[in-house]
């Protein structure tokens, strides 16, 4: 298993560490770059990184978690286009697309977690744009598999929340920036996304030390 994304993946990597790290049939390759994206190659050539890590790992699965980072604005054919307009929406759309298809067409499956619920307001709504974009490539990626986390994190009433109980303990699922991970927060997650593999693929994975958040 590969694991790729910027710091909120490495949140989720760090919990699947903790979730799988003793079990003897996977092997987690993880390769995150905090203040990385798929709308800065500049500052961190995805694309390509992907292309490597896979020919040196040949994974069956790649989880991928980006998008914390990709709320901005796009260099299309020299110009510049705004963050969630129509040509922003092809172009990143384009992208996405490519990192799925990088892993897929070797065979892998590719299982892309999506953004949780934020804290900030404006910065909320911008991930709901960026999970759609997720969403939609997903339609057309054949091996490719979109899993939301956003109502993971939310309440009863669809808002924000960092304080729940899990496993029966109260507990703060969330950084005070109201977007990274809390210790606890970095493993419900990574239990939710262990479980997720063994429900989508077919296999028989457990989380260690499973966190659930009660209902």
């Amino acid at each position: 298993m590969l694991e790729v994304g910027d710091s909120l993946g490495n949140d989720l990597g760090w919990g699947i560490t903790r979730e799988l790290g003793h079990d003897s049939h996977v092997t987690l390759v993880q390769a995150d770059k905090s203040s990385s994206g798929l709308t800065t190659p500049w500052f961190y050539n995805w694309p390509a990184k992907e292309a490597t890590l896979i020919a040196q790992y040949h994974p069956q699965l790649v989880v991928i978690m980006f998008g914390g980072n990709d709320e901005q604005n796009l260099r299309v054919n020299g110009h510049v286009v705004a963050f969630a307009s129509a040509p922003w929406i092809v172009a990143y759309t384009k992208i996405v697309k490519q990192i799925a298809t990088t892993a897929t067409k070797t065979g892998a499956y590719v299982l892309w977690v999506g953004m949780p619920i934020m804290g900030p307001n404006s910065y909320r709504q911008n991930m709901v744009t960026i999970n759609s974009v997720f969403a939609t490539v997903e339609a057309t990626t054949p091996g490719m598999t979109f899993l939301p986390t956003w109502d993971l994190f939310a309440n009863k009433q669809h808002q924000y929340q960092n304080n729940e109980r899990v496993n029966n303990i109260p507990s703060v699922l969330r950084s005070t920036d109201g977007i990274h991970f809390s210790y606890v927060g970095e493993n419900v997650i990574a239990t939710y996304v262990t479980k997720s593999i063994g429900s989508v693929y077919h296999v028989i994975v457990a989380p260690e030390a499973p966190m659930n958040i009660d209902n």
